[in-house]
Parts: C-alpha cells; structure tokens; sequence
C-alpha cells in the first residue's frame, strides 16, 4: 500500500480581486489531507473514508489523476489526515495531490513537484470544471507565494515568499457552506453596475497586498493582523461576507485576535483569525467552538 499527502490552503490577502487582475497572497496550512492506495480487482475505483466527502466526485477526480499519469489500474483509495473537508481550504485538490503522490509511488514513478501539481490540477477538474490553479500550488509546493491569475493556468505566475516567523492561526467554520461561484457573480455584476465603487476598492487592496508583502517579510504580526481586517471589510463592501462571517471576525478580535477575515469565496464558509502563538492558537479555537462555530489552531510554517 503506498501513501501521499497534500497540504491545505488559506487565502491570507486577495479573494475575488484575484479575479480581477490582482495578486493574492496564498499559504499551505500545516493540516493535510492523506491517502493510501491499493490495487483492486474490482474493476472500479473506491474511495473510503469517514471524512464527509461526494463519493461521485472523489471517484471522478481518482480516475483523472490516474488517467494523467497512464495508469490503467484501479484502487482502493483509503483518505484520512486533519483536513476537513469543508469548503475554503483547498481539501479537494489536497485530495488531489496525495493521489498524485501515491500513484507515483506505487507505479515506481519519479516526479518532481512540477509534474505533481500538473497531474494533480487534471484530477481538480473533476471538482471545479475549471479551477484557478491556486489550491494545487499550496497543496503541492506547501508555501506561501503571491499569486496572479492568467487567463488560463499555463499563465498563472507564482512567486514564493520568505516568512521571517511562522503564522499561528484559527480556522472557523460558519456552519453554512460557502457558493463560490455565486459569490463571483456577485462581485462582477458590482464592477459592471457600479465600475468606479468597484475601480476604488481595488485600488486600497492593491494598497493593502502591498503593505502585507512587507509585513510578511518582516514578522510584524500586529500589521499584518491589522491589513487582514482592513481585507476582510474590503470584501464586506464587495458583498462577499455573510453575517456570519463577521460574526466570527467580531468574535475572534474580541478574544485576542490581531486580525481576521474570511478566506475562499465567503458567503459563508470559513474565517481565518492571526494570534501571536500555538497556546492563543488553541485558546481562541476553543472558546469560537463554543461559540457555535466549528474550529481549529493551525499553522502556515516558514520552510
């Protein structure tokens, strides 16, 4: 039995106005999702797991990775690991990614993390019909890069970006997922219905990345958690934020937070809250559960 994994992601600068001709800023989280593959003989691919998962699109997106890679074969696929599989986090290409790894290895393939993330963005299509790239490049490269979009994923640019200090943070779900493709629509009968409210909140996040790009560089958390706000009522104003997402960002500033925001396409779906260390981490991830939002401390690591 040979096994792969891949990182989760969270959008820590960049949601929608990635879209739009902006950079992001994108990170690896320290939660992966894992699998282990097996040959059958049962002429079908099967997906076990206990994770809450569409057995269609896992089936789907197993046969094509192995499709990509030329493996006739058919498996056992066994998903574990502490990724949830909510959306915002980039589980389904993670998902994705371990599959490429451990087909690899089982098939007695070497591949580089090109030929990982290439194979892998095949298998996300099975997902999302025509994913951006950027889940698969956190989910492969376990980094954090700035991110800019082309018109298709040939020409999507990424630059990885040096941490001087590791990011300790909070993930929250609100209990409501997240329509990503809605939302998107939202924002771009915004830019078409009111071009100059749409230009200026562009122009203060193309402000803001820029800021960030440097707090990052430099470990100066309490910027850092600051301009993630400051994103975060950037996307209140795009109409991307549901009242249960500021909820949570309410919450989690009341409770210790430098910052926070949603992350992924928001209407729901999850929040991301910066705290200064893994005790505040667990802390605050506790006290946002009991608050009725499902969470958990994780970290975006500096290698």
């Amino acid at each position: 039995m040979s096994d792969g994994y891949g990182n989760g992601k969270v959008i820590l600068f960049g949601e929608h106005f990635v879209v739009h001709g902006a950079s992001a800023i994108v990170a690896a989280i320290s939660n992966r999702a894992i699998v282990k593959v097996r040959k059958n003989s049962a002429k079908e691919n099967r997906i076990i797991t206990e994770l809450r998962v569409i057995p269609s699109l896992s089936t789907a997106g197993i046969a094509r990775v192995l499709s990509s890679l030329n493996i006739s074969d058919t498996y056992d696929v066994y998903l574990t690991g502490d990724l949830p599989t909510y959306g915002g986090l980039g589980s389904s290409a993670a998902f994705c990614v371990a599959l490429t790894r451990a087909f690899a290895i089982d098939a007695g393939m070497k591949l580089s993390d090109d030929d990982v993330n290439r194979h892998a963005y095949e298998g996300e299509k099975s997902f999302h019909g025509n994913p951006s790239g950027v889940d698969n490049l956190a989910a492969t490269y376990g980094s954090v890069f700035e991110f800019t979009r082309g018109k298709n994923p040939s020409e999507n640019r990424f630059q990885k970006l040096q941490l001087t200090k590791s990011l300790d943070l909070v993930v929250s779900f609100t209990g409501k997922y997240s329509g990503t493709p809605k939302m998107v629509a939202k924002v771009k009968n915004l830019k078409e219905t009111s071009p100059s409210k749409f230009e200026k909140l562009l122009a203060q996040y193309n402000d803001l990345f820029n800021q960030g790009k440097i707090a990052l560089s430099k470990g100066k958390l309490d910027e850092l958690g600051i301009l993630m706000t400051k994103n975060h009522q950037l996307l209140q104003q795009l109409g991307t934020s549901d009242p249960l997402n500021d909820q949570i960002v309410e919450l989690a500033r009341k409770n210790g937070a430098l910052g926070a925001k949603v992350t992924g396409g928001g209407g729901g779906g999850v929040c991301i809250s910066l705290v200064k260390t893994e005790s505040e981490a667990k802390e605050l991830a506790i006290l946002l559960t009991k608050a009725g939002f499902e969470s958990f401390a994780t970290r975006i690591s500096t290698s």
